[in-house]
């Protein structure tokens, strides 16, 4: 039997836009439009549980209900009064309004109250009950996102953001997370195809990822929940299929025959990525050692470099001199024949390290503004 085609929005971060539109089309995704931090797209049910279990760089799946404009606060509440919100709940189903936007004609602080009482006086008219309203666990999440005289209705399918994996026992210090992580790894364009070195791997974050990556292991296989298991229309059977079939697709111990390297200096970081590679079942595949990034030495094989650099103060001159010659030893010395992708906020990294790099890409962590590039 035909599905239904249904309508979704991805979110992610600025700069990855294209790489998680990428990841959508790879998966069959139709319609594929990307904006900024967000990519649209249509597919069937199946889709959406896989673009869930499947997507690197998605932070938040929606499944949009309905698109529309108005010209008055009163058309605006009648397209929620006119809905039958039996489709979506039930008086034993909890529900959170989640409002962002700005729009001239409506009280913005007033909308999700509003929308709350519709919802609430059409289950009392009906059955005399309302069903609960629940900010911290609910079973739905509805989404309004306002832009002026527009408006679209949305269900939140992923539940907690995406980033959550599910294998981080411990994040160290680490101030990115696994949807960042994954996309610069996509960013700096590795095909899996040459060793992977983490030189300041911290909790382990860039060495799970690709190495789920390599091992075409979906993204939340260490996850227990997403938001669309409690709605009305879960079908369980069909996730059981895109699982299945996710994990049939998982390579095998020696179809990828590089290696996974990560070095770290703090004894407690590399505690914490050893826990979390643990967690994430991937122990057999990573090797982490405690050593510091400037007694780094390189395979002698085709190796792929990544390292989040450490933010540089530069009214620290004498730590920031330190940060810039390990860097510069690193891509000058360690890896002089390697590509070596350097991420940081640093506006002068280049220059400071006397190189000019070979590719440059914008990307950003909320409103962190950052570089990777290519030396």
């Amino acid at each position: 039997m035909l599905q239904e085609t249904i309508k979704m929005k991805a979110k992610t971060y600025e700069g990855l836009e294209d790489v998680l539109g990428r990841e959508l089309m790879r998966m069959g995704a139709e319609d594929v439009d990307t904006d900024v931090c967000t990519v649209t797209f249509t597919g069937d049910k199946y889709l959406l549980y896989q673009a869930n279990y499947e997507l690197r760089t998605a932070l938040k799946i929606y499944k949009e209900l309905s698109r529309f404009e108005f010209t008055s606060s009163d058309e605006f509440y009648a397209q929620f009064k006119e809905y039958r919100w039996s489709k979506i709940l039930n008086i034993y189903k909890s529900f959170r309004i989640e409002v962002s936007g700005t729009s001239d004609i409506l009280t913005m602080d007033n909308v999700k109250g509003d929308v709350t009482k519709i919802i609430c006086d059409y289950f009392n008219e009906k059955s005399h009950k309302m069903p609960p309203h629940d900010n911290s666990n609910p079973s739905v999440v509805i989404v309004l996102e306002i832009d002026g005289q527009r408006c679209t209705f949305m269900l939140d399918a992923s539940g907690p953001s995406l980033a959550h994996r599910g294998y981080k026992v411990s994040g160290g210090s680490s101030t990115y997370d696994e949807v960042y992580a994954a996309g610069l790894i996509q960013l700096a364009g590795w095909k899996a195809n040459t060793n992977f070195i983490d030189p300041m791997c911290g909790a382990g974050t860039l060495l799970i990822e690709a190495t789920m990556l390599a091992y075409n292991i979906p993204a939340q296989i260490c996850r227990e929940s997403f938001g669309f298991f409690t709605w009305r229309d879960f079908d369980e059977t069909l996730w059981h299929d895109v699982k299945n079939s996710a994990r049939l697709a998982v390579k095998h111990n020696g179809e990828f025959s590089h290696k996974l390297l990560g070095y770290e200096s703090d004894d407690t970081l590399l505690k914490a990525a050893n826990q979390n590679i643990k967690k994430a079942m991937l122990d057999k595949y990573i090797t982490v050692e405690l050593l510091p990034a400037s007694e780094v030495v390189a395979p002698e094989d085709d190796n792929t470099v990544i390292l989040i650099a450490p933010k540089i103060d530069e009214f620290n001159v004498e730590k920031t001199t330190q940060t810039i010659d390990l860097l510069s030893k690193l891509t000058k010395r360690t890896f002089k024949s390697s590509k070596v992708w350097i991420h940081t906020g640093f506006e002068g990294m280049s220059k400071a390290l006397g190189i000019q790099p070979r590719k440059e890409t914008d990307i950003k962590f909320g409103a962190e503004a950052n570089k990777l590039a290519c030396y």
